[in-house]
């Protein structure tokens, strides 16, 4: 009723503006409300969506179990076959990174913090030069994961092996802050072979990671365990 009283008081053509906005509003609305009960975003991102039973893309069942050893930031040796009967996490990253890096620390990290209980995660280095002790400590601190990430830095040698497993390009640029290595993010299962593996930033969801992670460790571990490669 209010309503009618004011847009009688107004100008014909400023009577239609404002009918014609109130529309429009009311579009929006509309659109708003189908994108959110749709699982969509209005910026264009996507709900992750489950397949296979996990919301993250599935290794190849004929990847193996492996193995690997290398120093952490406190110089103690992390043997990813100590874990076993564990769900273990990876990411691959540099700690001069600027652009991708933090990101996917933060999802992990986040995912990690859904969970009743911590589990290992561990950050293998793409770039050994740049990875100086100072430079790891800082970037820890900075993302404040220093107790919760595990940061492995080992000889360019010792970690080639391990990027060829996964298929990861490790940092080319030099002394750069913007990556060009391979964006990754591994679910290990309780026999130590990687799962479930996320690529793409614009999917990365740490609500996704952490149901990923119950689903691995909801799994049984296996009477006889397979042989891991050694990396």
């Amino acid at each position: 009723m209010v309503v009618h009283v004011i847009f009688a008081k107004v100008a014909p053509r400023l009577r239609l503006a404002l009918t014609v906005a109130v529309a429009c509003a009311a579009v929006m609305v509309a659109i708003v409300t189908i994108a959110a009960s749709s699982g969509e975003t209005t910026t264009g991102g996507a709900a992750p969506v489950k397949q296979n039973g996990f919301y993250g893309a599935l290794v190849p069942a004929t990847f193996p179990a492996v193995d690997f050893a290398l120093p952490d930031q406190h110089h103690r040796i992390v043997r990813l076959s100590a874990y076993a009967g564990q769900v273990v996490a990876a990411v691959f990253i540099y700690s001069t990174c600027q652009n991708t890096c933090p990101i996917v620390v933060q999802q992990l990290s986040q995912a990690i913090d859904e969970l009743p209980h911590p589990i290992a995660a561990l950050a293998i280095s793409v770039d050994p030069k740049q990875d100086t002790p100072a430079n790891v400590q800082a970037f820890l601190i900075k993302e404040d994961v220093y107790t919760q990430l595990l940061y492995l830095v080992a000889k360019r040698s010792v970690l080639e092996p391990i990027w060829k497993k996964f298929g990861i390009q490790p940092q080319l640029k030099i002394n750069s802050s913007k990556s060009d290595h391979t964006v990754d993010l591994v679910l290990f299962d309780k026999t130590g072979r990687a799962r479930v593996g996320y690529q793409d930033l614009s999917t990365m969801d740490p609500d996704a990671i952490a149901a990923d992670i119950r689903t691995l460790q909801a799994e049984p571990l296996p009477k006889v365990l397979p042989k891991r490669v050694d990396l």
